[in-house]
């Protein structure tokens, strides 16, 4: 999204009006637009999750500050880090799949 997407989280802090308008933006300049459909079937992180999540990132050397069980930008920030160095996209958003992986190659 670049450096636009920040941006507009100072003016409304919320990923979905940040990630529409970013989108919109990137179509009327010529961008493709959405690539693939939203996935419907992410369920959301438990605070417990989100802790689980947090150790584990923590335990790789990818700070997240204290586990509190809130992804925040610090967590975002360590996952999105994470995500990089198992290939997947960068995007930092906490998901079941995401919080089984940190945990298997946590062992």
């Amino acid at each position: 999204m670049g450096n636009n997407f920040r941006t507009l989280l100072k003016y409304n802090n919320s990923n979905n009006y940040a990630l529409a308008v970013a989108l919109i933006a990137q179509q009327i300049d010529g961008g493709t637009g959405l690539t693939s459909s939203w996935p419907r079937d992410l369920e959301p992180l438990s605070r417990s999750e989100v802790r689980a999540l947090q150790e584990a990132l923590n335990s790789k050397g990818l700070d997240t500050g204290a586990p509190d069980g809130v992804a925040g930008p610090a967590t975002r920030k360590g996952l999105r880090e994470f995500q990089k160095t198992v290939g997947l996209p960068a995007d930092g958003y906490p998901t079941k799949e995401i919080l089984k992986n940190l945990l298997e190659t946590s062992r």
